[in-house]
């Protein structure tokens, strides 16, 4: 309770201009170790607001125990952590931070809950479309996933990615499906 006002009144400091870079060690040591919901959303805005680099431009030393918490939550067995995530992953700017992490977004392309899908094949998206040198096997991933997906809004985004990103991919895959174009759903018929 006390930490989740401590963190809400440190996001509301930073957003306002106040610098507080010895607070980050502080949340790694007591925030980042909490399996409340209520505190990973908050600490993902946290990441969000703070500066990730030092006056020299050059990431943070400790953006190595942000990038390892971002990890372990991308692995965590509750989707709804797993997919706040990998949203949270579409912000993020820093090619050092996402690198390490793009084995286990891939996985996570793979996951039984649809919203993890979702937000996975999102963030895809947005690093490919950010820094495709760290997916530049993005569309093929998309693809994969666009063919054998069931989720309406998971193919949505699948294929919004391949049309943004590879058009002859997103071509290629209406004109496989143009049989069943009538039969797919407003969300998907929309895009």
């Amino acid at each position: 309770e006390k930490k989740v006002e401590a963190m809400k009144t440190l996001i509301s400091l930073q957003l306002n201009g106040e610098s507080m870079p010895k607070m980050l060690m502080v949340v790694i040591r007591f925030v980042v170790p909490s399996d409340d919901h209520k505190l990973k959303k908050l600490l993902l805005i946290y990441w969000e607001v703070i500066d990730k680099t030092g006056p020299d431009g050059k990431l943070l030393p400790e953006m190595i125990l942000v990038c390892n918490n971002l990890r372990n939550d991308l692995s965590h067995p509750n989707e709804f952590i797993r997919g706040c995530t990998l949203r949270f992953l579409c912000k993020l700017k820093e090619a050092e931070i996402l690198e390490p992490l793009i084995p286990t977004i891939k996985n996570n392309l793979e996951h039984r809950h649809a919203f993890v899908r979702r937000n996975a094949v999102l963030a895809v998206y947005s690093i490919f479309k950010s820094f495709d040198y760290l997916l530049p096997d993005g569309p093929e991933l998309v693809e994969a996933v666009l063919q054998q997906e069931q989720d309406a809004s998971c193919k949505r985004n699948a294929f919004l990615m391949l049309f943004h990103s590879s058009q002859e991919r997103a071509v290629e895959y209406l004109s496989q499906n143009l049989e069943q174009v009538s039969n797919w759903s407003d969300i998907l018929q929309l895009v």
